[in-house]
């Protein structure tokens, strides 16, 4: 039972971006295409830029916020992370994301997915319920050892109960996990049982069937009574108006 992490390589995600004009309103970079963004970090000036709508949504679904961005800004180069993408409630699209510029030389934190390989022997050959209670982790690194994602074997999984915890993922030298190490990642749990349906008996349906027959009666008996004085209070009530027009 082992983990593999794939490391990023620096340089590999790039993309351009443009100084955003501090009299355009949010509302307007976006009605020309464009989506604003805010670049920060240590002993950085928060600096307004916005983005190409298409080619960050695109990038942004590849890379997600675990992998090194070369940002293009000018003349300049930096390096970033995406982080806190804000999305339209109703059509689900980014409005808004925030680029967080790093140094090479000092630690990051970041989360990294998890991807879960292979099959667990407990849920082919004793039909477990795999659990999965984690998807992604915290880790903390330099920027060349950030990982992009971080994948599980799950083929150790062989009796049911069997799990693996945060204490058992293994990552790459210079790369430590900020998660509790008694999380559980994932868990074999055992089948889950079909509730069965209590047996009728013959007699039982027959009875059943006949109280309901009786009911169904009375409740039309119920209807025909009402019928019946509402019919003669009509009557009555025509009757009543026949003798005044008589006087």
């Amino acid at each position: 039972m082992y983990t593999i992490a794939s490391v990023m390589v620096i340089g590999e995600y790039t993309i351009e971006a443009k100084l955003r004009d501090k009299q355009s309103t949010a509302s307007f970079v976006r009605k020309l295409g464009n989506i604003p963004a805010v670049i920060y970090g240590k002993e950085t000036e928060p600096l307004s830029v916005q983005i190409d709508s298409v080619s960050l949504k695109r990038l942004y679904r590849e890379a997600g916020e675990s992998s090194l961005v070369q940002l293009k800004l000018d003349d300049e180069e930096r390096l970033i992370l995406f982080k806190e993408p804000q999305y339209d409630p109703r059509t689900g699209e980014i409005i808004h994301i925030d680029l967080y510029q790093i140094k090479l030389g000092e630690s990051i934190k970041a989360e990294v997915q998890l991807v879960f390989e292979g099959e667990a022997p407990a849920v082919e050959q004793e039909d477990g319920v795999l659990v999965t209670n984690k998807d992604k982790v915290e880790i903390e690194c330099l920027p060349r050892d950030l990982p992009k994602d971080i994948k599980v074997d799950i083929s150790g999984l062989k009796n049911i109960d069997d799990s693996l915890a945060i204490k058992d993922l293994q990552v790459p030298e210079g790369v430590k996990i900020l998660d509790d190490p008694e999380d559980s990642v994932v868990v074999v749990t055992p089948p889950r049982e079909e509730e069965e349906e209590p047996a009728v008996s013959e007699d039982e349906a027959i009875e059943d069937v006949e109280v309901e027959g009786e009911e169904k009666a009375a409740e039309a008996g119920s209807i025909e009574e009402d019928k019946g004085e509402t019919e003669a209070a009509d009557d009555k009530a025509a009757k009543g108006g026949e003798d005044t027009k008589g006087k």
